[in-house]
């Protein structure tokens, strides 16, 4: 174990998570947190060790029945909770399973449907920040960078628009009860109106089927195979998760570090052929996610000189990745001119990000129209002021204050 103490969660660390994870490369490669329950979660920082993790599934697995033995099983099949139906999706599976579900979802989720949402995308950032102008100032985030990216997956999805800000409530009572104070109870019956609603929504699309993602989804058909209902309500749950949140943290983030680095906004601004390079860059500078989702260790095992047990959380942390300077020369430099970015921030191997061309279209639209529209775009608070969403998953700001002037 390590001798070596580091606090992942407080709100320094939040602020910047970088300092502490170039000394957890350079110390501790491998980390153990032993939480008072005794539980071990194992975080790794450097980029060889997080894409080796990434690649292992057979070592370290997403779905947590695939550690327990044979005899440990329950004999009793118990009708499944909510939970558990709305976590039957690729992100919680390992291969046979992930293998099928992949390919359905796959099917449905093209790059020609995303490319088509390009006028769309173009046009509700306009109309969001037309809104923005009229006030002379907005939240970046609560006005711009989230309602932007819940607008597009739920439109892309079929989600009709009057029920939009109801299921966009229901997607935030699953990535972050805490932060908006759900306590168990409230959650689960959220979680089971949501499972409700998303049933009725796909028995529509079977009669009456439409030109969206999920009719597509329950069309899918794969050697003989489709989802089930469990299925299809968990898929669309992960859809409008990390349809959104990763967007949002990719244009707050973004937005952030361009203003932080004028040079390189308007370096960005004066070339356009320089967007698909800066997107890069700002995904390897301060990406989305902070760490992978929760992976265990399958069986006890030796990983980096560390002795690992079975049932073991392991979690690799793409955002020090991103900064390893054996990949990437001035990792703390933000340089959208870099060549050969290779970075993490959409994940590596069967698990990659499947909305990554959505979130890539969503962000190079999103910051070339704020900055074009609002070039003198001016913080309301030091950097040292805003803050940070709690948790080790997601990495983004809760609010972002901003004047506007055109």
């Amino acid at each position: 174990m390590n001798e070596s103490k580091y606090d992942l969660f407080s709100t320094a660390f939040k602020r910047d998570p970088f300092t502490t994870f170039a000394q957890m490369r350079e110390s501790a490669p491998i980390y153990a947190n032993v939480a008072p329950n005794g539980t071990t979660t194992w975080y790794v920082t450097r980029y060889d060790d997080v894409l080796t993790v990434l690649r292992d599934n057979e070592r370290f697995v997403k779905d947590i029945r695939n550690t327990i033995l044979p005899e440990e099983r329950p004999s009793s099949t118990k009708q499944k909770s909510v939970q558990q139906r709305i976590n039957e999706n690729m992100l919680f599976s390992d291969p046979p399973d992930h293998t099928r579900l992949r390919a359905l979802v796959t099917l449905a989720f093209t790059p020609r449907r995303v490319e088509k949402m390009r006028d769309e995308v173009q046009k509700i950032a306009n109309t969001l920040l037309d809104q923005a102008a009229m006030v002379g100032e907005m939240d970046l985030i609560a006005d711009y960078a989230l309602p932007l990216p819940v607008i597009v997956i739920c439109q892309l999805l079929g989600i009709p628009q009057k029920d939009q800000e109801m299921v966009a409530a229901w997607s935030q009572s699953i990535i972050s009860p805490g932060s908006r104070g759900l306590g168990y109870r409230k959650r689960k019956r959220m979680m089971r109106d949501f499972v409700a609603y998303l049933g009725e929504l796909f028995a529509q699309r079977q009669q009456q089927p439409e030109d969206d993602l999920i009719t597509a989804l329950v069309q899918a058909e794969a050697e003989g195979e489709r989802l089930n209902e469990a299925e299809l309500s968990s898929m669309v749950a992960l859809l409008l998760v990390t349809g959104h949140e990763t967007t949002v943290n990719l244009i707050g983030n973004g937005a952030l570090a361009l203003m932080q680095n004028r040079e390189q906004l308007q370096l960005m601004m004066a070339n356009e052929a320089l967007m698909d390079n800066a997107i890069e860059e700002l995904l390897r500078y301060d990406g989305p996610v902070e760490t992978s989702t929760t992976r265990w260790v399958r069986y006890d095992c030796e990983f980096m000189g560390q002795q690992l047990k079975r049932g073991d959380i392991m979690r690799v942390s793409l955002a020090s990745a991103n900064r390893d300077v054996s990949h990437f020369e001035g990792p703390d430099k933000l340089d959208i001119t870099r060549q050969a970015n290779k970075h993490l921030a959409f994940g590596h191997g069967i698990h990659y990000c499947l909305g990554a061309p959505l979130a890539r279209l969503e962000g190079k639209i999103a910051l070339r129209t704020l900055f074009a529209r609002f070039p003198s775009i001016q913080l309301q608070k030091t950097p040292e002021q805003l803050q940070w969403r709690s948790g080790v998953l997601f990495r983004g700001l809760e609010s972002f204050p901003v004047s506007l002037s055109e």
